[in-house]
């Protein structure tokens, strides 16, 4: 049986998947922060929810709505989530790839922390418009 906060997380992409901003504020925490590795408009630290919904409208900007987002695998325990994905778009007609595994913090089934470790940095500035782009 999957842990609660691996179900947390995977309705929590379901949800952005379905551009459901209401159940996204149910399951992210008011204070999250997320921080955005790279050299791409995107890098960063990302600080509270509405920040983290403006993220989400820049990042569908900056791959002409290209972006996906797939679970190769998520893990998770009473603090933590650990999910192995495969994020993509499109950029300049070429889909980008790259295989990232995102390292949460949990607290009562919500997200309040994330870390981004994607493998291929570079190919992952070059997704998210960066100067490799």
């Amino acid at each position: 049986m999957e842990h609660p906060n691996a179900l947390a997380y995977r309705r929590t992409a379901d949800a952005f998947r379905e551009r459901n901003s209401e159940a996204l504020a149910g399951l992210i925490d008011e204070h999250v922060v997320w921080h955005v590795p790279g050299e791409n408009p995107l890098a960063g630290e990302v600080h509270g929810r509405e920040e983290l919904f403006g993220f989400f409208d820049r990042l569908r900007e900056l791959t002409d709505d290209t972006f996906t987002l797939r679970e190769h695998d998520v893990l998770g325990t009473d603090d933590h989530v650990v999910a192995m994905s495969v994020m993509s778009a499109v950029r300049d007609g070429v889909r980008i790839d790259v295989n990232v595994i995102s390292v949460f913090h949990f607290r009562d089934g919500r997200q309040r922390e994330r870390w981004f470790h994607p493998v291929d940095l570079a190919a992952w500035d070059r997704m998210l418009g960066g100067r490799s782009a």
